[in-house]
């Protein structure tokens, strides 16, 4: 789990949650970098997925000691009964390539929205669409498949579709393109 920022006078920034063994990644755009905000996202997975969907897609989460994860209940724990179904733990500081696979996903949304680019006019479907585009992407070390594809070995595809992702053909990926639509 991790942030991308845009202009350092924008409020708004995205999560991203990525699968290490899929490079499969939601993004979702928070209003603040906040725990708060990171709040609102868990509470909406946790009530949009079944619960034991979600317990096998959440069970690690590996972040940085970014301040808008610093609320570990609220990001371990259901929200409805109090139980832990998640543990968090936290990269050393200084070491993002501890998380490095997201890292690199984070150089492909910059394809479509570089550094110094305002996230102010930003929605929660340009971020949809931006994910899609990069989760459709085949990449070398999937064995040039895609992750999307990939994730499919992790989960059923109506999850995925319950959280708004689908499958683009690789001849329609764009992600240097696609900033023209946002």
């Amino acid at each position: 789990m991790d942030t991308v920022e845009g202009l350092k006078t924008d409020s708004k920034c995205i999560l991203t949650l990525f699968w290490r063994k899929s490079n499969f990644m939601l993004m979702f755009l928070l209003e603040s970098q906040t725990t708060g905000e990171v709040t609102k996202i868990f509470e909406y997975l946790q009530q949009t997925l079944l619960a034991d969907d979600y317990k096998k897609l959440f069970q690690v989460i590996l972040t940085d000691n970014g301040h808008e994860f610093y609320d570990v209940l609220n990001i371990e724990c259901n929200h409805k009964t109090g139980e832990q179904i998640s543990k968090v733990f936290y990269c050393d500081p200084g070491a993002s390539w501890q998380k490095g696979g997201i890292e690199k996903n984070h150089e492909f949304i910059r394809y479509v929205l570089p550094k110094k680019t305002t996230f102010k006019n930003l929605t929660q479907k340009d971020c949809l669409i931006i994910a899609n585009h990069i989760n459709s992407l085949c990449r070398d070390s999937l064995n040039y498949n895609c992750p999307f594809k990939a994730m499919l070995f992790l989960c059923d595809e109506k999850i995925l579709n319950m959280l708004n992702m689908y499958y683009i053909e690789p001849d329609q990926v764009q992600l240097n393109k696609i900033k023209k639509y946002l």
